[in-house]
């Protein structure tokens, strides 16, 4: 952590707004999220900032490195999947009949940009020979992609996640995307993927900037976040299961996204949409009904679900039309070297 990010935590603590890293301008406090709903016990609060212009996010005083480790520690989180194992048949008992047609016309309305094998093999050059993932968890998605490719690479923070992706034989090491391990950094790489990881990031722009420093001259960079524009964001608030603060430190619009890839140096080609029909799956609805309950701290009861489907059918309802701006919980951004 830079000087100037040691500064904007002084200033945040004297009562001062940070500066948007993507503006230069003041953020205003937007939300304050009290607590960690998956360590509810945690005891700490989180301040988001907000900055108008830039349509962006982030959490403030930002965390120091050796303290974002300790957000991670969890069972139930997707790098950790030999460590959990959710309720499936549970959860959609709980959301029951209304659950399963919610679902299933939301299936029928979707059309976003699923990452399928097809997807990527429709994005990566026919001459690509190497790929490098940045927060690549266990693997999961480089094995997808890995067919079209002479070699793969990827890079995680999590070193649990790390094991599992090696015992994979998938080439993993362990870094992140602001100090990116020397291992990595012996070649351009033709595809550079990150999925879900800027808004982990403690340095977006930079973490963007280093990845670019790496992309061959006509290599193409996958980003995609969280959507924090989405209809399910705007009208979930602090109980949005993506806001997930603390790991998630950036919150990120489809027009700051764009921002930060253009203030690292690189030229956004497309702009795309997906996450739909998860949305009102049974896990998202239960999860969702659960982190109010807790901010009403209590255990999550049925009539907890049943609020949360009534409000996931006025989301289908008020979505099924919408923009994908609006409908879809993700974006994402294919780029070049500016």
């Amino acid at each position: 952590m830079g000087p100037r990010m040691n500064q904007q935590i002084g200033d945040a603590a004297m009562g001062y707004d940070p500066e948007c890293p993507l503006t230069g301008e003041a953020m205003r406090q937007y939300l304050t999220v009290p607590f960690d709903w998956r360590r509810p016990n945690d005891g700490r609060t989180w301040d988001i900032w907000w900055n108008d212009a830039a349509k962006f996010g982030q959490i403030h005083p930002r965390p120091q490195p050796r303290d974002v480790a300790s957000f991670y520690d969890i069972d139930a989180y997707y790098t950790h999947a030999e460590r959990f194992e959710p309720d499936s048949v549970k959860e959609k008992q709980q959301v029951g009949f209304i659950g399963r047609v919610l679902c299933a016309i939301a299936y029928r309305l979707e059309n976003g940009a699923e990452p399928t094998r097809a997807w990527w093999r429709s994005i990566i050059p026919e001459t690509a020979e190497q790929a490098l993932e940045i927060g690549c968890g266990d693997g999961d998605r480089m094995i997808t992609y890995a067919p079209f490719l002479k070699h793969v690479r990827g890079i995680e923070p999590d070193p649990r996640a790390v094991g599992v992706a090696r015992e994979r034989k998938l080439d993993v090491y362990e870094g992140t995307a602001e100090d990116l391990p020397e291992d990595v950094k012996d070649r351009s790489y033709d595809l550079i993927v990150f999925s879900h990881v800027l808004e982990h990031t403690i340095d977006p722009v930079l973490s963007l900037r280093n990845a670019g420093a790496m992309l061959a001259d006509d290599g193409i960079m996958s980003v995609e976040v969280p959507n924090n524009a989405s209809a399910g964001a705007r009208s979930m608030g602090k109980a949005w299961r993506w806001l997930d603060a603390p790991r998630h430190l950036n919150f990120f619009t489809p027009e700051s996204l764009q921002a930060c890839a253009e203030a690292a140096g690189l030229k956004v080609q497309a702009v795309l949409y997906r996450g739909y029909v998860r949305q009102f799956a049974s896990d998202w609805i239960v999860d969702e009904a659960r982190i109010a309950a807790t901010m009403r701290h209590r255990p999550l009861t049925q009539a907890d679900v049943n609020r949360q489907l009534w409000h996931s059918t006025k989301l289908l309802a008020k979505t099924a039309l919408a923009s994908p701006s609006k409908k879809y919980d993700s974006v994402r951004i294919l780029c070049t070297r500016a």
